[in-house]
């Protein structure tokens, strides 16, 4: 598997880029927009927009839906668009079997996109928290225990990202379609993006407890594939 990984991995070179800056736009432009609205709109609805508790987590959710989409995009090109219709008898036939080979795409694609994911949050997240302890526009305690949860916050949403995209591509390979990734992954949002933006607004338990079973569910369903890709018949 180690051969398959590393060829795997060289694919994503340019790939890497595109994914961290634009989980660092998309979080960046989200934390300013609340931030921006929560100061300037004095309307009662806006209220919850003056706290960084509020700030934080409802722009890590928008990044969240951006990036899985994106997510879901490149999974959809780059594995499940290998593993539907007559393009997956070429990739049978490579040495070394098929479960391996299987296993070393969503390894690739895993360690990319997280760490590209964790590199665009983090930068976005760092620059955001810097420039308000300079010039603030959010009113609001800034201390360690911001920093510490905003990186709790950010870990969560990275694994989120992964996992939602690995179920989605399950689905999508099950399906035999590409557009059934992409339907998966919005439909996976939608269900999940209220959960995972009250639980980052000060319940944390109930974000690690949904971003763990959204782990289990991927390993789960990747390791199903991957048995169903073993014994499946072409002819």
């Amino acid at each position: 598997m180690t051969g398959f990984l590393r060829l795997e991995l060289n694919r994503y070179r340019h790939t890497a880029l595109y994914v961290a800056l634009t989980a660092a736009g998309t979080l960046l432009a989200a934390l300013y927009f609340f931030a921006v609205v929560g100061r300037f709109d004095d309307s009662p609805d806006s209220a919850m927009l003056r706290s960084y508790d509020a700030v934080v987590p409802l722009a890590l959710t928008v990044a969240l839906c951006v990036l899985v989409v994106y997510g879901a995009v490149i999974y959809a090109s780059r594995i499940v668009a290998n593993y539907i219709g007559n393009r997956r008898i070429a990739l049978y036939i490579y040495p070394g079997g098929r479960g391996p080979l299987f296993q070393a795409k969503n390894t690739a694609y895993a360690l990319v996109i997280g760490t590209a994911s964790l590199i665009g949050y983090g930068a976005a997240v760092s620059v955001f928290l810097l420039t308000e302890s300079f010039t603030p526009i959010v009113d609001g305690v800034h201390d360690g225990a911001l920093w510490l949860t905003a990186l709790l916050s950010t870990s969560c949403v990275v694994l989120l990202t992964v996992s939602i995209t690995a179920i989605a591509g399950t689905i999508g390979i099950w399906r035999r379609s590409t557009i059934a990734t992409i339907v998966a992954a919005i439909i996976l949002i939608a269900l999940l993006g209220n959960v995972l933006a009250v639980s980052l607004n000060g319940t944390p338990w109930l974000t690690w407890l949904v971003t763990g079973a959204s782990l289990a569910i991927a390993v789960l369903m990747l390791g199903i594939q991957t048995r169903s890709i073993r014994v499946d018949e072409v002819l």
